[in-house]
């Protein structure tokens, strides 16, 4: 954290320009009204400052509750000393008018009071004189709900103003977190920390503060995540009790209450706390009701007043509150879609499961919301209260999420109660340990292959066997398996997700996009019949999709995809969907050249999901983070990311094994051996034929293609076309014309690539496209524009086509004389060349003519975009400026 002195002021431009022309104005004052750390006395500063810029002269009056025993002590600085001892008030202030109108001389003086309603009545006074008479423009900061003094009033009240001073906007506080914080934080943590501090940038300060001093706030893999609440601060504690010490006790135990169960059902509260107290606790300003269509819930006005209130509740009373509310739930329909977790965790802190069955309901409503963590403390109590089959089941299913494997096997029931959907649900458990847990491959195929068609719950173990059959590198049977589970009409809600994943995703690397799109839409129609929506449920269906448009190339539909998945998990803080979807993110931005992009996404996506990576896929991750080190040049950062990559190597997930492979070819290419780096992709390419994933294979021998090998995956390249269209042509295209060098078809396939999103793919090839046509004596400016174009968006990326075709490489095919003559003549005609260099304006006119030949160029227009002259801001190129080629 970059100290704890004074933050940017951000999100003020408003109240900044009203306090301008305030002063302008030369208005009598003005008043800025606020709760206690919105910014009120930083925005006062800033405004001040600038005031004082201008020329202003500017006085501060800070007022404070000891000063406010002394008559006019807060502005003693603002009386002439020699009239300091004189005890005749109203002398004073004449003595200081007259000082403010000789030192004023028909110009603007302004005085910021900071607290004004902890004036002493004389200093509110003579700043009042001074105000109402021209002689100041008095700017207060006043805390919002406190009473004023007639001259403090009189300053809105006439002709002056008074101003509310909002909280923050969301994106003001984002811009505070990314100043204040010692590095990146992960999603998650910046909107609890953001929710939390409400807009308010003292609680943020307190919050980040409290944070990194107690170690809530940790760095992981460059990214800092936040695992801490709020209820630490002394400062934060403060701010909460010094309101709640003018409650009356039963208003404060209403505030216990709701602060325990927020947002608290009207009703419920009704049932076990006197009406008049709600009321006043109403009236307190602490809670506000909300009204959702009949019902009405009471929350803490303030996120952080709840935070607050719990941490200074003695645990029993704690306890007592809880188990009361979790009684009278569990004494009511339990109608609404979280009810029943909310009960199981009101049964959770109140340290008592007197409704073991609610718990277990609980603990599956906190999986479907991904929230593993709290669904392990809600399925160990209920086992714990009443142990049993499903109890048991529950919890090595949640143990299972966090990548506890061996554990969650050991506490499976070795097998189900016969002849019940039971029978299914210990399948799919089982089967995902002994896969993804274990490196059982085959016994898990094998577990699910128990459950007889037809029975309860097939639908479930077909679902989960498309799934893992995709992972495993079965595309083919992962396709006609989901299929057939998504045509059924009896198909439930987590089947057709498990499904939609499973065959989707297998679809896309198949090369079968439109089939991949019409599977997600049954997906989705399954899930759109169910009344309630599991993020997670949702968000396979969406996963599986973006797969498939990766695959088939569509990288902006896959980028799209990722985005909207990303923001949807954020939103649920789904910490294991998150790091799915970031993951997928960086990815995509690593493929389209986006490097820092990439960096960012990847880095969050290993921080979240390292220590609970049930599904292995933080090995592809460091893989994808060893590729974007690669390609941005950093050889020793690449082969330590990789380094990580190969420690978690396992049997499962064969189908990212070609995408390890691609990226450990890019890391042979920033060590300078591209013969390996050759080698490494044709691998890849056969582990993705292997492992049926012909749209991989295509990118993987297109790989050899741009890394100089185009003529040796010509013909494969060339079947592939044939039998999958769409990317697969492309890249054919792309590596015929490399091979012939022909720059229409080079720029028909850069074409292509823009409109898929491959931005770094298309930049090579339309540079390739640009030396080709200059190569034959016919440049095209606008293709090198192009070109050059593409390869600056992909900033930072480094391969050897870039470097190849860029702007000024075909420098070093001149000679020394060549290549001077060249590049003055961007800029200069024969004669100033001529005299530049001492030469002849004949030698000069020969030498610029067998540089156009060479270049292919046909004016100087041409050449200055051929050695990359046409750019604002290009570098100084002129001979002596830069070191010859060698």
């Amino acid at each position: 954290m970059p100290g704890r002195g004074e933050w940017t002021l951000v999100g003020r431009d408003d109240e900044l320009k009203i306090i301008e022309d305030v002063v302008s104005s030369r208005m009598p004052g003005l008043v800025l009204v606020g709760d206690a750390g919105v910014g009120k006395t930083r925005l006062l500063r800033e405004a001040l400052a600038r005031a004082a810029q201008d020329g202003v002269e500017c006085h501060w009056v800070s007022a404070t509750g000891a000063a406010r025993s002394i008559p006019f002590g807060a502005v003693s600085h603002l009386i002439p000393a020699q009239t300091r001892p004189r005890a005749d008030p109203v002398g004073l202030v004449v003595t200081v008018e007259r000082d403010f109108a000789r030192r004023g001389g028909g110009r603007p003086i302004v005085i910021g009071i900071d607290d004004a309603h902890l004036l002493d009545e004389p200093s509110a006074g003579l700043l009042h004189q001074l105000a109402v008479h021209g002689l100041a423009v008095a700017v207060a900061t006043v805390r919002a709900g406190l009473p004023l003094s007639d001259a403090l009033t009189s300053l809105w009240a006439g002709s002056g103003r008074r101003l509310d001073v909002r909280p923050l906007p969301a994106t003001a506080v984002e811009h505070l977190l990314d100043e204040a914080a010692p590095g990146p934080l992960d999603a998650i943590s910046r909107r609890r920390l953001t929710r939390l501090a409400d807009g308010n940038p003292l609680l943020l300060r307190e919050l980040l503060a409290d944070a990194i001093d107690t170690g809530g706030l940790r760095e992981s893999r460059g990214i800092w995540r936040w695992r801490g609440t709020a209820s630490g601060s002394p400062r934060l504690a403060e701010l909460v009790s010094a309101r709640l010490r003018a409650l009356e006790p039963a208003a404060r135990q209403v505030l216990e209450v709701v602060a325990c169960g927020e947002p608290l059902s009207l009703a419920l509260l009704e049932r076990f706390t006197d009406p008049v107290a709600i009321e006043a606790a109403e009236r307190s300003g602490m809670v506000v009701a909300e009204r959702s269509g009949a019902r009405t819930a009471l929350r803490m006005a303030h996120p952080l007043y709840g935070e607050a209130l719990r941490a200074s509740m003695p645990a029993s009373r704690s306890r007592t509150v809880f188990g009361q509310l979790a009684d009278v739930l569990a004494s009511m329909p339990l109608r609404r879609r979280d009810d029943a977790l909310v009960a199981g965790v009101w049964q959770l802190r109140s340290g008592s499961v007197r409704h073991p069955g609610i718990a277990l309901a609980a603990a599956r409503q906190a999986i479907d919301r991904f929230d593993i963590d709290l669904a392990e403390r809600l399925a160990r109590t209920a086992y714990d209260a009443a142990p049993g089959w499903e109890a048991q089941w529950l919890l090595a299913r949640v143990l299972q999420y966090q990548a506890r494997s061996q554990e969650a096997l050991d506490m499976l029931p070795p097998a189900p109660p016969p002849g019940s959907k039971r029978l299914a649900i210990w399948a799919t458990t089982r089967a995902g340990l002994l896969y993804w847990g274990l490196d059982r491959i085959d016994e898990a195929h094998e577990t699910l292959r128990m459950v007889p068609a037809g029975s309860p719950g097939h639908d479930l173990t077909e679902a989960t066997r498309s799934w893992v059959l995709f992972y495993d590198g079965r595309c083919e049977a992962a396709l006609s398996v989901g299929q057939a589970v998504l045509a059924r009409p009896d198909t439930g809600v987590r089947a057709a997700s498990w499904a939609t994943m499973g065959a989707a995703s297998a679809a896309g690397m198949l090369g079968r996009l439109g089939l991949a799109a019409e599977l997600a839409e049954r997906g989705r129609a399954v899930l759109a019949a169910e009344p309630e929506r599991m993020p997670w449920n949702e968000a396979q269906v969406g996963l599986g999709l973006c797969y498939a448009r990766y695959a088939a190339g569509e990288l902006a539909g896959a980028a799209d995809l990722a985005d909207h998945g990303y923001a949807a998990a954020v939103a649920s803080d789904a910490r294991g969907m998150v790091a799915v979807w970031a993951g997928f993110r960086g990815i995509v931005a690593k493929t389209q050249g986006r490097l820092d992009a990439a960096e960012a996404d990847l880095r969050e996506a290993i921080a979240l999901v390292e220590e609970n990576d049930q599904y292995h896929l933080v090995r592809t991750y460091w893989a994808a983070l060893a590729g974007v080190r690669a390609l941005a040049g950093d050889p020793s950062g690449a082969r330590r990311w990789l380094a990580a990559a190969d420690a978690r190597e396992r049997a499962a997930n064969r189908i990212f094994h070609p995408w390890v492979e691609l990226d450990r070819a890019w890391v042979q290419v920033a060590e300078g051996d591209l013969t390996a780096a050759i080698r490494t992709a044709r691998t890849a390419a056969d582990l993705a034929r292997a492992s049926e994933q012909p749209t991989i294979e295509a990118v993987a021998l297109y790989e050899c293609a741009r890394l100089g090998a185009p003529e040796s995956v010509r013909e494969r390249l060339g079947a592939l076309a044939d039998r999958l269209g769409g990317l697969a042509s492309t890249l054919a295209g792309a590596a015929d014309g490399l091979v012939r060098d022909d720059g229409p078809a080079l720029e028909t396939a850069a074409g292509d690539l823009v409109g898929r999103g491959h931005s770094l793919l298309a930049a090579e090839v339309l540079g390739a496209a640009a030396r080709a046509y200059a190569r034959r004596g016919r440049p095209r400016v606008a293709v090198a524009q192009r070109a050059a174009t593409l390869a600056r968006d992909c900033r930072g990326v480094r391969t050897p086509l870039l470097t190849a075709t860029a702007a000024g490489t075909e420098e070093a095919t001149l000679t020394r004389r060549e290549r001077d003559v060249a590049l003055l003549a961007v800029t200069l005609p024969s004669r100033g060349i001529a005299d530049r260099l001492g030469l002849s304006v004949n030698t000069v006119n020969n030498n610029l003519a067998r540089v156009f030949t060479k270049l292919g160029v046909r004016n100087r227009r041409e050449l200055a975009v051929v050695l990359g002259h046409d750019r604002p801001g290009a570098p100084d190129r002129s001979p002596g400026a830069i070191r010859p080629p060698q």
